[in-house]
């Protein structure tokens, strides 16, 4: 049998821009003050470091820092004052959902669980310890594929020291590269977790992984510099979830149009994934300061998201999960005008493989586009995100993924009942192919930091792409979710 290689990667002209909370980490904390004792100045394990928004800023501004209600300290108390190593530990995340499938012939419900702790020690004011954990199940109940996942992993874990404008951390890391929304071209050297397909945002369909990593600012400018010396591909949810990029029950594969003899290698294949060796490096430069942020990234890397093939016999296929080198190239930038936040960046990549009509198998270069705004229409409590992007494939030949992709997606988001009533709409489209998804939510955090919501997420579109992938399985739900 010739290999066959079925290009799996979730691309980013597929991936919606969801949400504003994308973390790019493209800049290292203000150094510390020279007052001893602040001993809480240390990042929360998951910060943003994106310019505030333009009314989240004003609103930061006009807050009165609850210390300054507090007495001068006495002379005593100044001298004796010193630094005192700093334990901190808590629970970062917490998300319990309920869903329910209506056309989905794999099952008539599904469940999550999700659960993040940490424990973070400084024990001087150069060096920090971190220790993460999660906690993920899932339950899939009602239908042909039924299943049952509890699961254990590490979030961040990890050695840092800080001395001036460097910092060097060794460890399991998250690090989100780029500066739009959900889709940042940058976002090279990041783990992703594929479980909940793009049900939730950016930073949880992120995973930690082992990295070294050097971040050193200049000035206004800033170098970040990433190596993964292992490699860790993608987490993928279990092989019967209606989330998996293989569909056994239908035999289709994500980004192929369906064919029966897909389908017929599909049903009958074993699959397995290729993990060795290292995930390569990358390089960022960033600028900050000015009146347009701007930043270049350089990268060599191995993507998680896999490359599934062929291979075996006729009688006994196999579809081996592969992640191939790419090289990418892009650049970045940011401005504000008049109270609307510009974005925008432009990537190269190339060693990309896709898959000719006659099996063969071969590798084109990539050119990708991605621009945005976001804006606050009448004040602080409605937030409107919105982005294009467009992919093209750089070859003449036919091949059976998608060449070209022209889209739009964003995020429509509303509070009133004195802040404690949430509505939005998370959405993405193809422009020059079907390809539609709709997420409008409600949410009550009336008992902060816990609250409540209820949801729908609506899948449809045309064959090789996301939404039409997922057309079946549109599903409702409530559920339960905290941010510590």
């Amino acid at each position: 049998m010739k290999n066959l290689l079925l290009t799996l990667s979730l691309s980013l002209a597929a991936l919606p821009a969801l949400t504003t909370h994308a973390q790019a980490a493209d800049d290292l904390p203000p150094p510390r003050a020279a007052e001893a004792g602040s001993t809480d100045d240390l990042p929360p394990p998951r910060t943003s470091t994106r310019k505030p928004r333009t009314a989240a800023a004003a609103e930061s501004n006009a807050a009165v820092d609850p210390a300054d209600d507090l007495p001068p300290p006495s002379a005593k108390t100044s001298r004796a004052r010193g630094f005192q190593p700093t334990l901190k530990y808590g629970v970062d995340d917490l998300l319990l959902e309920l869903g329910g499938l209506t056309d989905a012939t794999e099952a008539d419900s599904y469940s999550t669980l999700r659960a993040k702790a940490y424990v973070l020690w400084q024990p001087s004011r150069d060096w920090e310890l971190r220790a993460g954990a999660r906690v993920d199940g899932a339950m899939q109940r009602g239908g042909v594929a039924d299943f049952t996942d509890l699961s254990a992993d590490y979030t961040d874990t990890y050695v840092r020291y800080r001395s001036g404008d460097t910092r060097l951390t060794l460890g399991a890391q998250t690090i989100i590269w780029g500066r739009v929304d959900e889709i940042p071209l940058a976002d090279r050297v990041s783990r992703a977790d594929l479980t909940r397909f793009v049900l939730d945002e950016l930073p949880d369909r992120r995973r930690a992984e082992l990295a070294a990593r050097w971040e050193q600012t200049l000035g206004d400018y800033k170098l970040d510099a990433v190596w993964l010396p292992v490699f860790n591909a993608a987490k993928l949810p279990d092989a019967a979830s209606i989330w998996s990029p293989i569909n056994l029950t239908s035999g289709e594969v994500l980004g192929i149009a369906p064919s029966p003899t897909v389908a017929a290698i599909v049903k009958n294949a074993t699959i397995s994934e290729d993990e060795h060796g290292s995930g390569g490096g990358g390089v960022r430069l960033t600028k900050t300061g000015g009146a347009i942020d701007y930043g270049v990234t350089l990268a060599r890397t191995r993507q998680s998201q896999p490359y599934y093939q062929i291979g075996g016999t006729p009688f006994a296929p196999t579809l081996t999960a592969i992640h191939p080198f790419n090289n990418f190239a892009g650049a970045d930038m940011e401005l504000e005008s008049n109270g609307i936040t510009w974005r925008m960046e432009l990537g190269y990549t190339d060693g990309i493989p896709v898959t000719l009509p006659t099996a063969a198998t071969t590798t084109v270069p990539s050119l990708d586009w991605v621009g945005g705004i976001e804006f606050f229409p009448g004040g602080a409590d409605t937030r409107i995100n919105l982005q294009l992007v467009a992919q093209s494939l750089q070859t003449s030949q036919m091949v059976l993924q998608l060449t070209e992709y022209y889209g739009a997606n964003g995020e429509i988001e509303t509070t009133f009942g004195q802040g404690r009533w949430n509505a939005g709409l998370r959405f993405f489209g193809g422009l020059n192919v079907k390809d539609l998804y709709l997420n409008p939510e409600i949410s009550y955090s009336g008992w902060e930091p816990l609250s409540v919501y209820a949801g729908y997420h609506y899948f449809n579109g045309a064959d090789r792409t996301l939404a039409g992938f997922q057309e079946d399985h549109s599903m409702a739900v409530i559920g339960l979710r905290g941010q510590f």
